[in-house]
């Protein structure tokens, strides 16, 4: 009992420590290239360095960090190319896993995603950015549950993290929120109604509006950057 109990604690600080660095560098408050410290990080969540190392390790598998040869972190800048090859890649998989979406959604299901659309105007009109993102992620979590195939949801949130830093700034500076919402409420209406054939073209809008949206920030930081 007490190992179990040790192992669920351990379980749920390594889980705080990830979710707050994802949150962290997906939203620019650690800004690419920037020195992670494992140290500082323990004592502002105020847990011990085995968790904050663990947390680590999973960033750097998945691309959100680099360690450096004197084993140092920092948050890894992304290139054009990978920019490019990302979106390439999310293409593919949300335009497969929004038709099984449509093809399975429930009805209560798809007049939810229809609400999260209509929210995600509102709040892009108020410029509430959390609210905003919160509208987001439910939106696409209603989309992989009803796709009901996990391994390629998680392939496309790992991905996703990698560029979604430069996204959320580049929609902060470019307005770009309001137009972003109105390409989800499209999605929303092709999924909710079975439209299949409009579901290929409204992907493609998005990601490549979000391409050309990542490459100019991706620009300007490369610049301040040296």
């Amino acid at each position: 009992m007490v190992t179990n109990s040790k192992s669920s604690q351990d379980s749920l600080l390594f889980t705080g420590a990830y979710d707050y660095l994802v949150n962290a560098i997906t939203t620019f408050k650690i800004p690419p290239n920037s020195p992670i410290s494992e140290n500082k990080l323990a004592e502002t969540l105020g847990i011990s360095r085995t968790p904050i190392r663990q947390a680590l390790q999973r960033l750097e598998a998945e691309g959100l960090i680099t360690k450096s040869d004197s084993s140092r972190f920092t948050v890894s800048l992304v290139t054009p190319k990978e920019v490019e090859e990302t979106c390439d890649l999310l293409q593919i998989i949300d335009t497969f896993l929004f038709i099984q979406a449509a093809k399975k959604m429930k009805k209560e299901h798809r007049e939810e995603l229809l609400e999260c659309a209509k929210e995600m105007i509102v709040e892009a009109k108020n410029d509430d950015r959390d609210s905003w993102s919160k509208a987001d992620t439910k939106f696409h979590d209603l989309i992989f549950k009803a796709a009901d195939n996990q391994l390629m949801a998680n392939i496309a949130l790992i991905h996703r993290r990698k560029i979604q830093r430069f996204w959320t700034r580049s929609a902060q500076y470019e307005s770009r929120l309001e137009v972003c919402s109105k390409e989800h409420e499209v999605l929303a209406n092709a999924i909710a109604n079975q439209k299949l054939d409009l579901i290929g073209p409204a992907v493609a809008e998005h990601i490549n509006h979000m391409r050309t949206s990542i490459l100019k920030i991706i620009g300007s930081t490369a610049s301040m950057l040296g």
